[in-house]
């Protein structure tokens, strides 16, 4: 069940900047956002939908980009309950860097996102696109990870599977590569959780 609940976090998550990317297109500010809030729900509203309503629009791309931020850090935290696993040296055939071929895709959900000119579009496209990285084996690549300075690798293993594998760790040699505590995302991906 944590695997199930944790893949569908690290898809809305590897996804969650191309919403971002479509509101900034669409001019759908927090300031806009916050017109469209119902001020029912309690009276500290009264008080904050004021401060809201003038802000410049690079407060909003800010507070987008922290969203994303924020969502990648509870997809990290997260890996803590996930299966753990191990991959010894003797196991790993080759090693391959993987983000240079992740990008290109990830860039075109980007270019969807621009091209999409109305809500409800969007939001079909942007659920077929949700379900088919859900159910593919390997396509959990989030570009944020990037910047937590994660990396990604296809591993072939000495059964001929290729793995991908999330690390901080630089990968060169495969005789040089020992994880003890790798967090098993599904039957292809894992993420590791050593320093």
């Amino acid at each position: 069940m944590m695997s199930f609940i944790f893949k569908f976090w690290l898809t809305t998550c590897s996804l969650v900047l191309t919403l971002t990317v479509y509101l900034v297109k669409s001019n759908i500010l927090i300031n806009e956002l916050a017109k469209h809030i119902t001020l029912d729900f309690s009276k500290w509203w009264f008080f904050v939908i004021p401060m809201i309503a003038d802000l410049p629009k690079w407060v909003s791309f800010v507070g987008y980009f922290s969203i994303v931020v924020c969502c990648t850090l509870v997809a990290l935290w997260l890996t803590r309950f996930l299966s753990r696993e191990t991959i010894s040296s003797e196991e790993i055939v080759s090693i391959e860097p993987a983000n240079d071929t992740f990008l290109p895709s990830y860039l075109g959900y980007f270019f969807v996102a621009l091209s999409i000119n109305d809500l409800s579009t969007f939001v079909y496209v942007f659920g077929l696109i949700f379900i088919f990285v859900f159910f593919s084996k390997i396509s959990y690549f989030n570009p944020v990870f990037l910047l937590f300075n994660l990396k990604f690798f296809y591993v072939v293993n000495s059964s001929g599977t290729k793995l991908v594998l999330i690390t901080k760790k630089e990968l060169k040699e495969p005789s040089n590569v020992v994880f003890d505590d790798l967090r098993r995302i599904n039957n292809y991906t894992f993420i590791s959780k050593e320093k």
